[in-house]
């Protein structure tokens, strides 16, 4: 964890900034599951920081930086299905927001390079002017961080099942998890192409419409004249039909 001292002077207290949204998901569990049953999921974006020792290409790798994860949490015997789910889920997901598919790689991690707690995790990577790269992850992490805090706050997180109310266990849980910072720029990257237009070399940053906050502007030529404001107010009512 990035330790920081809290206070006007050195001699304050200790900090730290966490290094994943992650665990506060699990630390609240035990109130989410009051009131939804297996299989559901909680997604959260928040801000996390990392001791990086060597901070470099551009955004990518940062101290600081900007980070979505999903927990979902779901009946042990159905981490496969559920992993390969999320995997395909984020695949798409990335298509539709204009990052190029030649660019785009599965790294499924073999046993030896899995967490303690991991069952199976898939990175997906990106390639970057610097390199191939993780873009983000999805993992099968078990029961690990429940079995912890329960273990170390003495709650009880278990759960009903949707399929079965009366029967309660304790679930396992898939983590998607991706940089935003990394995200936007795998955006850009796929978004930069160099054109020649009539002999003129240009750069053109093509964006897709499904990152646009708006997607059609309508703007009348001459404010002033009526005319010209009806037709663009009727061209605008068409677009938003």
């Amino acid at each position: 964890m990035f330790s920081t001292n809290i206070g006007s002077t050195s001699e304050g207290a200790t900090g730290y900034l966490r290094p994943e949204t992650a665990q506060g998901i699990f630390a609240n569990f035990h109130r989410y599951k009051e009131r939804m049953t297996i299989p559901f999921g909680v997604a959260q974006i928040g801000r996390a920081f990392r001791n990086e020792i060597s901070p470099r290409n551009f955004i990518f790798r940062a101290r600081e930086f900007e980070q979505m994860e999903i927990e979902f949490f779901i009946s042990p015997d159905t981490w496969p299905k559920y992993h390969n789910y999320w995997v395909e889920a984020f695949w798409e997901w990335f298509l539709h927001l204009g990052i190029r598919e030649d660019m785009l790689a599965k790294d499924v991690h073999e046993s030896k390079d899995l967490a303690h707690y991991a069952k199976a995790c898939t990175d997906i990577t990106f390639k970057y002017p610097f390199g191939t790269q993780e873009l983000m992850g999805i993992a099968a992490r078990g029961d690990y961080d429940l079995i912890r805090h329960e273990e170390l706050t003495g709650k009880d997180m278990k759960a009903s099942q949707r399929s079965q109310m009366t029967n309660k266990i304790r679930p396992h849980v898939i983590e998607p998890s991706v940089g935003l910072d990394r995200l936007f720029l795998a955006l850009l990257v796929s978004a930069y192409h160099e054109e020649t237009i009539a002999g003129e070399p240009r750069k053109v940053l093509r964006l897709s419409p499904s990152v646009a906050p708006i997607t059609v502007g309508v703007f009348p030529l001459m404010v002033k004249n009526q005319r010209i404001r009806d037709i663009a107010r009727n061209i605008r009512r068409d677009l938003s039909r």
